[in-house]
């Protein structure tokens, strides 16, 4: 902001900011292609954005202790817990949270809000990818092309992914001990359980279908009573993960069981049928 000498803009970044990279921004760079030329062009275009929300990032540090309280806390219910990284970076504006392996990664220039725990929840919902079977064991399956291909042939459903991305919002909700519906009473999930009946019927007709990345129910809209909703999916997969959890007896043993689930197609559509989902089940509850 202090010159409009494009070159000058770019050399700044490069050497206060790039140049300084933590493992971590190294990491997220190589992951969702930050670079120099790009920041110069985002912080041109939402510098008014980036100026209103650097509070809200700087805001992270007061919330590192119920972080860090919650992460106990999910070891205490799941003892098979791995110990992980987290890097809260400013990034291209493409990514508000992503992980690789154990480390969880998180795009404030995206996620951050006036809303005092903002990351809180954020990060317990990566961290829980964390523990998933596809990360557990993503080395191992990268590096046998016959192992990848499989792997590629058999998660190929919308089911799936749903149930992963749910499962994370699920467990995330289970660790934080509040309804992510009163944490974001503005999102998916809130929105969800006003509209469950109506996403399940939509939701039914396409879960075995190949996942349609613009099909709106993750990562994009979707529209549901005449309003569009981003991340839908989200919310399908967590009422089934908490249908099958309330079902079970031993709550930690059911936890344990969905992390270390391989969700294949043919075992996703196991799980839902293990779990007994139902909207009007779920209502009674």
């Amino acid at each position: 902001m202090t010159t409009a000498d494009t070159a000058r803009q770019a050399h700044f970044i490069q050497t206060l900011y790039v140049d300084k990279a933590s493992p971590g921004l190294t990491q997220f760079m190589e992951l969702r292609g930050g670079n120099t030329a790009k920041w110069r062009a985002f912080m041109e275009k939402d510098k008014t954005i980036l100026a209103k929300k650097r509070p809200w990032i700087l805001a992270v540090l007061e919330q590192k202790a119920e972080i860090l309280r919650r992460i106990g806390r999910f070891k205490e219910i799941y003892p098979d817990f791995r110990e992980g990284d987290i890097y809260f970076c400013v990034g291209v504006n493409n990514s508000g949270g992503t992980i690789d392996d154990r480390t969880v990664y998180i795009g404030t220039e995206v996620a951050a809000s006036d809303q005092p725990h903002w990351a809180v929840p954020l990060v317990l919902h990566e961290f829980v990818h964390t523990q998933q079977w596809t990360q557990r064991n993503k080395e191992r399956v990268l590096k046998n092309e016959q192992l990848l291909n499989e792997y590629t042939a058999s998660h190929k459903q919308l089911l799936g992914k749903c149930l992963e991305e749910g499962m994370a919002d699920f467990i995330a909700e289970l660790v934080y001990e509040q309804p992510l519906a009163k944490v974001n009473p503005n999102g998916h999930t809130a929105f969800g359980l006003q509209h469950e009946q109506q996403i399940w019927e939509a939701f039914k007709k396409e879960m075995y279908s190949d996942v349609d990345w613009k099909g709106g129910w993750l990562y994009a809209k979707r529209e549901i009573d005449g309003q569009k909703v981003s991340d839908l999916g989200y919310f399908v997969g967590h009422q089934v993960c908490k249908a099958y959890y309330q079902k079970a007896k031993n709550k930690q043993t059911a936890i344990r069981y969905m992390l270390g689930l391989n969700l294949t197609d043919e075992n996703a559509k196991r799980f839902l049928e293990e779990s007994g989902y139902s909207p009007e089940k779920q209502a009674i509850r």
